[in-house]
């Protein structure tokens, strides 16, 4: 996935941010509310292993394969096109489609009921976000960070909350 993404010139993946300066003020403000709702989440890894690549690998492959590949792609297709803008952030079909295609994918580690549902939306309104700043910036350098701070606070949350239960 990576290696493809080198090679195909028009993905997000490796560029460098352009107009950071447009969404840097909601940059902060979603990152603040990540590492609060974070820790409503529920995600919590088992293991080593799992916790790495929860908080550092998983982040990095999704946001290659959904905003630095399928994004740039569905983009460019007329009907995804834009679907409300302001100022600040122009939302697109295609971040929507892209979003519930992120948020789908996070079913192949649940059954359906209504933990994973919650684990959905979840992914769905991240991916709204992750799409918002991948696709204004054409970069994947806030996107990556922002995954990796809200999966990793999630991690902290549980086990926090963890720890707390079996000392009381």
């Amino acid at each position: 996935m990576i290696a493809g993404s080198v090679l195909w010139s028009n993905s997000y993946t490796f560029g460098a941010p352009q107009q950071v300066m447009r969404v840097l003020p909601l940059f902060l403000i979603i990152l603040l509310v990540n590492l609060i709702i974070s820790r409503s989440s529920g995600y919590n890894p088992a293991g080593t292993y799992n916790t790495v690549n929860f908080v550092l690998c998983f982040p990095v492959f999704e946001e290659i394969a959904f905003r630095g590949l399928i994004l740039p792609i569905l983009a460019r297709h007329p009907v995804l096109g834009q679907l409300h803008s302001t100022s600040i952030i122009d939302v697109s079909g295609a971040i929507l489609l892209t979003s519930l295609l992120f948020a789908v994918s996070h079913l192949q580690y649940y059954k359906l009921n209504r933990e994973s549902v919650r684990f959905m939306l979840f992914a769905f309104s991240g991916g709204i976000f992750f799409g918002l700043f991948a696709q204004v910036t054409e970069s994947l350098l806030l996107t990556i960070p922002l995954h990796i701070a809200f999966n990793g606070s999630a991690v902290l949350y549980a086990r926090a909350s963890a720890s707390k239960h079996l000392q009381a």
